[in-house]
């Protein structure tokens, strides 16, 4: 039996997601943290494009992998002839003791959000 698993910006919409780890656009993603984001990118890109979401396609440009596992962190989006980039920011933050800024803890990065590139939405023809 053959499981054929359709990814539509980074959901999976079938049994066969059973895996740790996801290959997308010559990246190899951790599953769960990078469905997670790319349903937040849809939604965002949905409306900055002013398209459903179905009709969106992404590509994961970069990842994020300085702690852990790979991540988006820029994702091309096109849909309904426009095309936007967007990044995952990230936020330095501390754990352990007190933390926060000048906190004796260990840091390690948080994401904040997508951010649409300078260049905005962008007509695709």
């Amino acid at each position: 039996m053959r499981i054929t698993m359709i990814l539509l910006c980074g959901a999976c919409l079938s049994a066969g997601c059973a895996q740790a780890s996801i290959q997308r656009d010559g990246f190899v993603l951790e599953r769960d943290k990078t469905e997670e984001l790319l349903a937040t990118l849809l939604r965002r890109a949905s409306f900055d494009l002013e398209c459903p979401a179905q009709e969106i396609r992404c590509t994961v440009l970069a990842v994020h992998d300085d702690a852990g596992p790979d991540m988006p962190k820029q994702v091309g989006v096109v849909g309904c002839n426009k095309r936007a980039t967007y990044t995952m920011e990230f936020i330095s933050t501390a754990v352990g003791g007190w933390g926060g800024r000048g906190g004796w803890g260990f840091p390690y990065t948080h994401e904040t959000g997508w951010r649409l590139d300078a260049a905005g939405v962008q007509d695709s023809e």
